[in-house]
């Protein structure tokens, strides 16, 4: 894996906005790309397959355990019906896993299993960037082709007659993201309608502003959010994506569950619910959003750390991973699982060792 400097495609910004990337501002770069091996990028693909298998088994021994459930702050209540949702095999449309790059082996950060973004950065924008300026070159990344074909999928188990998509559309990422995934649901032959999440009626059932029940729903929107709101008893009366126990896969506390039945995994970090056990570690909420109230600590010293609103449920404390140094910037490898399968690959860097809100895209080849 190399970084490699290129100058800008003259008048990029609206070849960016031609296909719906708004928000790219100070945010996507092309002065350079991260190039990669077909064996780095193979291993890379074992290495999500392999982290989404190991997440489903944990997650499932973790969802029969009354005080494992405890730990990950799932609310008793709710319990029997994200059981019943994965007993019933509800099915889930993505998730991304982030890693860091260390000495060419993939560690595994976290999984944005319930509503992550950066998609159609890494599906569509990386994609028009490749085609102009390495037309000859491979990139991982059958991302689009995937999302259609898991809507398929989908609509064939739940022959919905209309699905529904909702998000702050006041979010331009937010909007940006969901807009594009209802495409691709639009693009295999579905019906669609998009809604503002505030929108939405909470009754007997989740209703549209003129009445109409909603039998499925796209939501981003995060469901430890969720479960705070009164959804009565919406939960098992339709069709969720992602589904209900995508949020045990979303929980950062699952991360010393997997660690403790996988601890041999190449691609696991140790992690646990006190710091005495590590000498240096990654201190983050079991609940946060783009890298709020993390701490880098290494041998007792603080290396960074970040702001925010989380940390109310508790933390874990994860083994810090020494990111390389790619001439002053640090990259995060977003591995992206489709319908069960990794599928692409997005890359966001930044000059600190915390990935935040502000942090780059920087597209990437294989050769």
């Amino acid at each position: 894996m190399e970084r490699i400097k290129i100058a800008p495609r003259p008048g990029y910004m609206g070849e960016l906005e031609k296909i719906g990337f708004v928000f790219h501002k100070e945010y996507w770069l092309e002065n350079a790309y991260y190039r990669f091996s077909a064996k780095e990028v193979e291993e890379l693909e074992q290495a999500i397959n392999n982290c989404y298998q190991m997440y489903c088994n944990v997650a499932e021994a973790c969802l029969y355990d009354e005080e494992k459930l405890d730990k990950l702050c799932i609310p008793k209540e709710m319990r029997p019906f994200i059981r019943q949702s994965w007993e019933d095999d509800d099915l889930s449309l993505y998730g991304r896993f982030d890693f860091a790059y260390v000495d060419g082996v993939p560690k595994l950060l976290e999984f944005n299993a319930d509503t992550p973004t950066t998609l159609i950065e890494s599906a569509l924008v990386q994609w028009q960037w490749k085609e102009a300026v390495f037309p000859e070159a491979d990139q991982f990344n059958s991302l689009h082709e995937a999302l259609i074909q898991s809507w398929k999928d989908i609509h064939d188990v739940y022959k919905c007659d209309i699905y529904h998509f909702a998000s702050l559309t006041d979010c331009p990422e937010d909007y940006s993201t969901m807009a594009y995934i209802m495409s691709t649901a639009y693009d295999a032959g579905l019906r669609t309608a998009e809604l503002d999440l505030r929108d939405i009626a909470i009754g007997e059932c989740l209703m549209t502003p003129d009445g109409e029940p909603i039998n499925c729903l796209f939501k981003l929107y995060p469901w430890e959010t969720m479960f705070k709101e009164n959804m009565g008893g919406c939960v098992t009366d339709m069709c969720w994506i992602e589904p209900l126990w995508k949020c045990l896969m979303s929980n950062k506390a699952l991360l010393p569950f997997l660690y403790e039945m996988y601890p041999d995994s190449p691609y696991v970090l140790p992690a646990y619910f006190e710091a005495d056990k590590l000498k240096s570690y990654c201190k983050k909420p079991i609940f946060s959003r783009e890298g709020c109230n993390v701490e880098l600590i290494r041998n007792g010293f603080c290396l960074e750390r970040t702001s925010g609103e989380y940390g109310e449920e508790g933390y874990v404390y994860q083994e810090l991973a020494d990111l390389q140094d790619y001439g002053g910037k640090y990259p995060i490898l977003g591995g992206w699982v489709i319908g069960g399968e990794a599928c692409g690959l997005g890359i966001r860097e930044q000059s600190g060792r915390i990935t935040v809100d502000a942090s780059n895209f920087v597209p990437h080849i294989i050769v």
